[in-house]
């Protein structure tokens, strides 16, 4: 089958790999260039990204470090701001994206507060990994911190080495996905489908009408994948840092490389047992949640509420539509107050305006004649000073009315409002609208508040803290490692303090009412566990306690239902994957068989460590096989449990095959060259191009051996 996204990857930068720098009174003794990895991308390649994303207000999240500071007496280094911009500069303003933005800066900001940052040379890497942990490729992050030109020079790699229509993950993906789409990039990866979203971990901190639209649970397609690979990476990669903290830049590199070959070999050997793993979850998640759902369907049902799946997906895009307008103003709302606002306005110019040619007037004495300037100097020189104060402040407020009223002449060409038709204080619009004005402040207040109850309400909800009675039945299961809570509880501390200045905020704009309401009690606030307890919420123009998505029974039916739908991706992956990896494995016994029979024949001496390779090879290959055996006996299976076929590449020969039953896979024991697998000889000329290119480059590969 046709998945959405032809490959999950992410990528990230980490800060543990640093290498001192060469102080300025030595001589480096290793002056070497370390060019034989697959995994780092050129510095001039990265280089030339470089001038894609330009810093806004020195808020690049990785300032550049010059000079040399070790004999510094202060503990801060000495840092310039870059032009360079970091990767959510590049976009265009996303006024929903603000706060995660925000925080993202605020963490680079806590990085960057550490002492001695500017004796680092490399300070750090920036690397990319596919979800089952390969690493694709490797950047270091020269005397900076996360610049956009690194993740931009990995976008550049994928778009033009992986297949079209990929899925990204990034700690700040929802606004480097604007980036990538105002750089040079951004037409070749609109074009290829190539996209990008929040890891998993991390995009529970942003907020929450960034979470409905760029979390990987609501995206269609991605499957039960987190996306947090790298973490994962550089967990384990963090060993590396007291070894390369103080070599040469041609040992760093060679140590670094040699950890993730290591590594990739690791992750090859594990594939079989993550998809193994993978699909058991797919398959009880589906059980599970299966279960539960089919009980709250049944309370929805007896409460009234339609419980169909279709009826679901439709909450789920109504709820992402209210938190993309949530605490927006209407345009005619915002016309109409600006309207209103110029028409004060105008009437306090007029006002002025014939208060000062009033004044201006009334100055010119009753019995006015010509005074010639040399007459009576003193008493000129004093009235005529008086004049110019008195027919400055006039032409002032003239020219301000003037300038008001074209401003106001130009909205009502913009709305639609004749001259005969200007609105004054006994028309109803205006009437309205003035009453609008006066509660303004108040239900911006408002309406700040519910937007930040509602975002800890459901974070809370996704942690299972705000339970009752009914939600703790065995039937509702939500289970969150101690980490996720943790770090979810620092977003949280962090958001109450939002909602406590927001609370005061209302209760003084409240005081201010015509009719006060009453204050609000931050400790009611802090403590409400459900939409329903929000009673304040019926005093907004945005109710959502009568629409269905807000019963707190639809809102885990709708969280069971994208999980549902997430196991099925799943699965649907998993069946691709465990295909995939058949294939690659019997197309590479094939191949080894060859190798070593045009070595043989040959009298080759690179027989015997092609020998040991392919042996190892194989050796790991039987460990998949048993796992790919395991996942077609699964109970659940819905995969096909033979082996595909390369494109370009002839069908499997019959020795691959049980006689019984050719449907089916023979072997998952050990590999052995004995049977009369296929040689070069018996490969047609047709289908021989890549075969030869493989044994080609395998036996280039083994040539650069000592034997």
């Amino acid at each position: 089958p046709n998945l959405r996204f032809s490959c999950l990857w992410a990528f990230d930068g980490n800060d543990s790999l640093k290498r001192m720098a060469t102080q300025p009174e030595r001589e480096a003794g290793d002056t070497r260039i370390f060019h034989e990895s697959d995994y780092f991308l050129p510095r001039n390649f990265v280089d030339g990204f470089a001038g894609e994303v330009k810093s806004r207000s020195g808020n690049g999240k990785g300032p550049q470090i010059v000079g040399d500071v070790s004999d510094s007496e202060s503990d801060e280094p000495d840092v310039a701001p870059t032009s360079e911009g970091d990767p959510t500069d590049g976009s265009l303003d996303d006024k929903g994206l603000e706060q995660c933005v925000k925080n993202w800066k605020s963490a680079a900001a806590e990085e960057k507060k550490k002492k001695a940052w500017g004796v680092f040379d490399e300070t750090g890497i920036f690397a990319s990994a596919c979800r089952h942990g390969s690493i694709m490729w490797v950047a270091d992050m020269v005397r900076s911190g996360e610049l956009a030109k690194y993740p931009l020079s990995m976008v550049s790699m994928a778009a033009e080495i992986l297949d079209p229509n990929t899925m990204c993950g990034y700690d700040i993906g929802c606004k480097f996905a604007t980036t990538v789409a105002n750089s040079s990039l951004g037409k070749k990866c609109k074009d290829a489908g190539h996209m990008f979203c929040v890891n998993a971990f991390h995009g529970y901190t942003h907020s929450y009408d960034c979470q409905v639209k760029h979390h990987p649970n609501v995206i269609d397609g991605i499957g039960l994948e987190d996306l947090e690979t790298l973490e994962r990476v550089f967990s384990s990669s963090n060993q590396l840092a007291p070894i390369v903290r103080h070599s040469s830049p041609y040992r760093r590199r060679q140590l670094i490389d040699a950890y993730f070959r290591q590594w990739d070999e690791d992750k090859y050997l594990n594939c079989g047992t993550f998809l193994l793993n993978n699909y058991k979850q797919a398959l009880a998640s589906l059980e599970e949640d299966a279960r539960s759902l089919d009980v709250l369907k049944a309370k929805l049902s007896d409460a009234g509420i339609d419980p169909s799946d279709a009826a679901l997906d439709t909450w789920v895009k109504e709820e992402r539509d209210f938190f993309l307008t949530l605490g927006k103003e209407h345009p005619w709302d915002t016309f109409a107050v600006a309207y209103v606002e110029l028409l004060q306005r105008l009437r306090q110019a007029e006002a002025e305006r014939s208060l000062r040619t009033s004044h201006f007037y009334n100055s010119i004495p009753t019995s006015y004649e010509f005074a010639s300037p040399t007459s009576h100097v003193s008493s000129y020189a004093s009235e005529t000073s008086s004049t110019a104060r008195i027919e400055y402040r006039r032409r002032k407020a003239v020219e301000e009315y003037d300038r008001i009223l074209s401003e106001v002449i130009n909205m009502e060409i913009r709305m639609n409002i004749s001259p005969s038709e200007r609105w004054n204080p006994t028309t109803p619009q205006y009437v309205a609208t003035l009453k609008y004005l006066e509660e303004r402040k108040y239900q911006r207040a408002l309406e700040k508040v519910q937007r930040l109850v509602i975002q800890r309400l459901f974070e809370l909800h996704k942690l299972n803290l705000a339970q009752t009675g009914e939600l703790t039945c065995s039937c509702v299961k939500l289970s969150s490692g101690y980490k996720l809570r943790t770090h979810l509880a620092k977003s949280l501390q962090t958001r109450c303090k939002a909602i406590r200045r927001a609370v005061a905020e209302y209760n003084a704009a409240a005081a201010k009412l015509p009719e006060p309401r009453p204050p609000l009690n931050w400790s009611q606030v802090s403590h409400y566990g459900f939409l329903e307890e929000f009673l304040l919420l019926q005093d907004t123009r945005n109710d959502i306690r009568d629409r269905p998505w807000g019963n707190v029974h639809a809102r885990e039916a709708m969280k069971l239902r994208r999980r549902i739908k997430r196991a099925e991706e799943e699965i649907q992956r998993c069946n691709v994957e465990v295909r995939r990896l058949h294939t690659a494995i019997i197309d590479e016994a094939v191949l080894f068989h060859a190798v070593r029979a045009e070595l043989k024949e040959a009298g080759n001496p690179l027989l015997i460590p092609v020998q040991e390779f392919t042996t190892r090879r194989e050796r790991i290959n039987e460990e998949l096989l048993a796992r790919i055996h395991q996942i077609h006996a699964l109970p659940g299976f819905t995969g096909v449990k033979t082996p595909g076929v390369r494109i370009g590449m002839r069908p499997l020969p019959q020795e691959y095959v049980r006689s019984d039953d050719p449907s089916v896979l023979i072997d998952i024991g050990p590999i052995n060259p004995s049977p009369p697998l296929l040689s070069l000889e018996d490969v047609d000329e047709d289908d021989d191009d890549e075969t030869t290119e493989d044994v080609g480059g395998l036996m280039q590969y083994f040539s650069t051996f000592k034997v």
